[in-house]
C-alpha cells in the first residue's frame, strides 16, 4: 500500500504544492495563499479506497491553539495575514520573498536604514503580541516573512501561549515561558539583522536561560545596551525595551563596554 497526505476532512492532498514540512504540521500553496495543516496520513489500498492512520485522532487538533492566536490577533499591524481558519487548518496569505532568514541567506545586507526598520518592526510587532496577551516564544529569522514591499510580517504561532486579556502577561508564565524568553530571542533577532549573520539560542524556559558568556561580542554596536539588557533580564516588559530602541535610531548612544 502507498501512503498519502490527508486534509481533515479525508480529501487528499497533491505532494506537488507542498512547500514546508515542520514540527507541527505541513504546509502547501493554494494560489495566492497556503494552508497550513496537520500531519495527517492515509494508505491507500489497491482498489483507490484510502484508509486514514489510527494516529490521526491525535494529530488533528494540533493547530487549535495556534488557530486561536491568529483569531485574537485578527487585524493586528505587523502579523501575516490569516484568511480563515477553517476545520482543514489556517489559509494564510503567501509571501513570495520567503523568510527573513531565507533572505539573509540570498542577500547582501541592505542598508543600515533598511536593517533599522526592520528591527522596530519586528519589536513593534511583537509588542502588540503581548498587549493581545500571546507570548510569542518561538521569534526567529525563519519566523518572519518579507512582503512586496519588503516590510516583515511575523508568523508560525504553534508554540505560542494565549492568555486571559486580564493577566499581566510581564508577570505570566506558562510552561515556563515568559515575556522575558521572548525578549532574548527576539534580541537575538535584532543581532542576526544589524549583523548579517543568524544566531540564536536554545531556552524554552527561563529555567534553561543561556550563560552570559554566550552573548555576542557588543562592544561598538549602538544596540548592545539593549542586547545586555534583553539578556540580563532586566527589562520588566517589551515595551521598556521598544522604547529604548526607538530612541537609538535617531540617537547613538554608548555601546556596552
Amino acid at each position: 500500500m502507498m501512503n498519502c497526505i490527508l486534509l481533515a476532512d479525508g480529501s487528499r492532498v497533491d505532494v506537488g504544492d507542498m512547500i514546508g514540512n515542520g514540527m507541527d504540521g505541513f504546509v502547501i500553496r493554494k494560489g495566492c495563499h497556503v494552508l497550513k495543516i496537520p500531519h495527517l496520513y492515509g494508505s491507500i489500498h489497491p482498489d483507490g479506497k484510502v484508509e486514514p492512520s489510527s494516529e490521526n485522532e491525535w494529530y488533528v487538533g494540533r493547530l487549535e491553539l495556534e488557530k486561536e492566536v491568529y483569531e485574537r490577533l485578527h487585524g493586528v499591524p505587523g502579523i501575516a495575514e490569516c484568511i480563515e481558519c477553517t476545520s482543514n487548518g489556517i489559509l494564510l496569505q503567501y509571501y513570495a520573498n520567503g523568510s527573513l532568514r531565507e533572505y539573509m541567506a540570498e542577500h547582501e545586507p541592505p542598508s543600515l536604514h533598511r536593517r533599522w526598520n526592520w528591527v522596530l518592526q519586528a519589536t513593534d510587532t511583537n509588542a502588540r503580541c503581548h498587549e493581545k496577551g500571546v507570548l510569542v516564544f518561538d521569534i526567529a529569522t525563519r519566523n518572519f516573512v518579507l512582503t512586496d514591499d519588503l516590510d516583515l510580517r511575523i508568523i508560525d504561532f504553534s508554540n505560542s501561549s494565549l492568555l486571559p486579556l486580564s493577566v499581566d502577561i510581564n508577570l505570566a508564565a506558562v510552561d515556563g515561558s515568559t515575556v522575558k524568553v521572548d525578549l532574548l530571542h527576539l534580541s537575538c533577532v535584532i543581532h542576526s539583522i544589524m549583523s548579517w549573520q543568524p544566531f540564536s539560542v536554545d531556552c524554552a524556559m527561563e529555567s534553561e536561560w543561556p550563560p552570559i558568556d554566550q552573548i555576542p561580542e557588543l562592544k561598538g554596536l549602538e544596540y548592545g545596551r539593549v542586547m545586555h539588557d534583553c539578556w540580563t533580564r532586566m527589562y520588566p516588559g517589551i515595551r521598556e525595551m521598544i522604547v529604548e530602541l526607538h530612541l537609538f535610531v535617531h540617537r547613538p548612544i554608548r555601546a556596552v563596554d
